[in-house]
């Protein structure tokens, strides 16, 4: 589990000493911990365990379960360097015994001195490790090894934090270091939270979450600490909600205290807009039209977030937006996270009405030279009223004449940072971001507290749902010769990979030779394509670019085409181990095909061995098209993180790793920071000038009457 330190710990001066102020740590070690991230006493101390080890009870030798790790305790027999007799390469072999069984204890990499001065004949040792049989001898290969003090066996048990490894510093050393600094800073660290408020919840003052995370408490339930969901772990979470909570309600309240000029929009506008389209729109399109048009007559900048499933419709309700603005006087922009999606975008926008008045431009980090500066010499006219591009359209070089509208597409792609810049382009505009991401409107409405929320749940009657199947690899040659029937008939293929070469993971498929075999199969009848991660930007645009320009039949490639390409003609996709992706991943996956009117097909390549629960998983997209049901299911079944694209910045980063597994604590959090904002909006109080450092972190100091800390989490000793 890692967290950041909120910006308010950083002001304290005993947490910003540096580590030679501990014992044991010289410049040299100093650098070593600097490497992974930890400089101060605060970076040590949020430098949390990537798991624990339960030595609370000793395991009799000849008890000890193969293949698990074990708590063996044993009276020296012999110890001693041997060679090997072909390689004459050293090893060290220490015997150990109790009443049941000899154990066998193996190092290959050691420093003999250290060894040889750990055992002593007839002495009584705590081995830790993972046993296994070896021609009838039970061995333990680099174990843990501690001596028994004068205390006994008592004095070693308990459960035992792992940190990620620093080179040439032993997990011993590193867990010394941390529970020095814990011990330098115990009465030194503030909480910026109310006690009121974790007292409702359940959750233990910071100081004390910390020391538990580190140290944690003989009685914790191992499950809790395995999953990360002990009280301390969930205190930290609950930190980072609600460091992030307070910027973004923050925003909300500066935002809602703007003002600009009010649109002036017609009543029948959505009825206008209706008829310059090439299709019926749908009542939620409609609706949404609504709600965005009043927000823009209201005179304060609109900032909305319009969420729907892939297909939805959301780009036309967009297309509104934009219109409203540009008949005003004002400039769209829309900012998109690809050049192959903006330019997919421009083509729509260019295929709309004529009489909708739209002059668009294109801005992409592609754009070089002359016509790089005809198009921002046209910007800051006004001679472009709608300007679409990725990134490049928040760098300082771009100056709108007068932009009205920002819009932000595939929201999940950008942080909270980008939105502010592209926001911060023009004079309070309106704002809308979209997402393909469904989540649960409860959910939405609270990860994106400072946007009014639309959903669009409906598809346009001529979209048809992307068929799926399960299929296992005994079925392999049926898929092939579809997808060979689909290309013959004109149609377009994708295939997704987990990896992208074998040597990632030899037991998954990869990208690279995915593609091989399908050059072999179908070359040079259909042209093959690759795209991956590892691809320069400009080289997977041109790739995605050629597949929706039909010089490409077949598209073979990881997640990256999850976004940003739309060709009509891809109707079948074949993906290889499902079971790797999340449900919300493979929907929007599957998304990517069937985008024309003759619907879509799609393969889930099943592997052997299959275990009921995740096929069970994976039929649930049999059964569902709907992105906001399968949302629902990610929760149910706590997604592994598929939707962890989606950040909100701030005092920390929100991920949905953490919203999916405490998605109740996350709305605490929210119900909290929206109490403590009414109570006190400028946060000027004294109590509560930590809570303002979590929003302006520059102007306040520590609390100089920290909480006091659990005496039941202090640190145990680390022998």
């Amino acid at each position: 589990m890692r967290t950041p330190p909120p910006q308010y710990l950083k002001q304290v001066p005993e947490l910003r000493r540096p580590l030679t102020s501990l014992k044991g740590v010289g410049p040299g070690r100093a650098a070593l911990f600097a490497g992974r991230g930890p400089h101060t006493l605060l970076d040590l101390l949020f430098y949390l365990p990537l798991r624990y080890e339960d030595r609370r009870v000793i395991s009799p030798i000849n008890e000890a379960a193969p293949d698990r790790d074990v708590l063996v305790m044993g009276r020296v027999v012999s110890f001693g360097e041997r060679l090997f007799a072909h390689t004459r390469k050293r090893m060290f072999r220490a015997i150990v015994q109790d009443d049941g069984g000899r154990l066998e204890l193996l190092w290959f990499h050691y420093r003999p001195a250290h060894l040889k001065s750990i055992f002593k004949k007839d002495m009584q040792v705590l081995a830790y490790g993972r046993v296994r049989p070896n021609r009838g001898v039970f061995q333990m290969i680099h174990p843990d090894i501690r001596p028994l003090t004068t205390k006994g066996a008592e004095d070693g048990l308990g459960i035992y934090p792992v940190y990620s490894p620093i080179e040439k510093l032993s997990g011993r050393f590193i867990a010394n270091a941390v529970q020095n600094a814990a011990a330098c800073c115990e009465q030194t660290i503030p909480d910026a939270v109310p006690r009121a408020v974790t007292l409702s919840l359940g959750l233990p003052v910071l100081g004390s979450a910390l020391l538990g995370a580190h140290f944690p408490p003989r009685d914790t339930p191992f499950q809790d600490l395995s999953e990360f969901s002990a009280p301390f772990h969930r205190r930290l979470v609950f930190d980072r909600f609600t460091g992030v909570m307070l910027n973004v309600l923050a925003r909300k309240r500066r935002r809602e205290e703007r003002s600009c000029p009010a649109f002036s929009i017609p009543g029948d506008f959505s009825e206008q807009w209706a008829r310059r389209l090439p299709f019926m729109p749908t009542g939620d399109q409609q609706k949404a039209v609504e709600e965005l048009v009043a927000d823009m007559r209201r005179g304060r900048p609109m900032n909305r977030l319009l969420q729907g499933d892939v297909g939805c419709g959301k780009t036309a309700v967009a297309a509104a937006a934009a219109w409203a603005a540009v008949s005003n006087g004002t400039q769209a922009a829309l900012m998109v996270p690809t050049q192959v999606l903006a330019r997919q975008h421009q083509a729509s926008f260019d295929a709309m009405s004529a009489d909708m008045g739209f002059n668009t431009a294109l801005l992409t980090g592609a754009l070089r030279g002359a016509e790089r500066r005809r198009v921002l010499r046209g910007i800051e006219t006004g001679a472009f009223n709608l300007v679409i591009g990725t990134q490049a359209l928040i760098r300082d070089a771009v100056v709108f004449h007068r932009l009205g509208l920002a819009i932000i597409d595939e929201q999940h792609r950008f942080g909270v940072r980008q939105r502010a810049l592209l926001d911060g382009k023009g004079d309070a505009p309106h704002l809308l971001v979209m997402t393909a991401t469904p989540i649960p409107r409860t959910l939405a409405m609270t990860v994106y507290a400072d946007l009014s929320v639309t959903t669009i749940r409906e598809y346009p009657k001529d979209r048809l749902p992307v068929v799926t199947r399960l299929v296992s690899e005994d079925m392999k040659r049926d898929v092939y010769e579809a997808m060979a029937a689909a290309l013959s008939r004109g149609r377009q293929a994708m295939v997704v990979c987990p990896v992208i070469e074998t040597s990632e993971d030899n037991e998954l498929k990869d990208a690279v030779q995915m593609a091989e075999g399908l050059r072999k199969l179908f070359e040079p009848r259909f042209k093959v394509g690759l795209v991956h991660g590892r691809l320069p930007a400009d080289e997977k645009d041109l790739i995605m670019e050629r597949f929706r320009r039909r010089e490409i039949q077949i598209l073979v490639g990881t997640t990256v085409i999850e976004v940003g390409i739309h060709a009509p003609d891809a109707t079948l996709m074949v993906v290889e181990h499902p079971e790797r992706f999340g449900l919300a991943q493979l929907h929007q996956l599957r998304g990517r095909v069937g985008r024309g009117s003759a619907g879509g097909l799609c393969f889930m390549m099943m592997t052997k061995g299959l275990s009921d629960q995740a096929r069970s998983r994976l039929s649930f997209l049999e059964k569902s098209n709907d992105g906001f049901a399968i949302a629902g299911k990610d929760l149910e079944l706590r997604g592994q993180g598929e939707l962890t694209g989606l950040r909100q910045a701030g005092a920390g980063e929100l991920d949905f790793r953490d919203m999916l597994r405490e998605p109740e604590l996350l709305m605490a959090a929210k119900t909290a920071c929206e109490n403590i904002l009414a109570e006190d909006p400028d946060l000027m109080r004294p109590e509560h000038a930590m809570l303002k450092t979590m929003i302006e972190s520059d102007k306040t100091g520590p609390s100089k009457d920290p909480a006091p800390q659990d005496p039941a989490l202090r640190p145990p000793p680390i022998h």
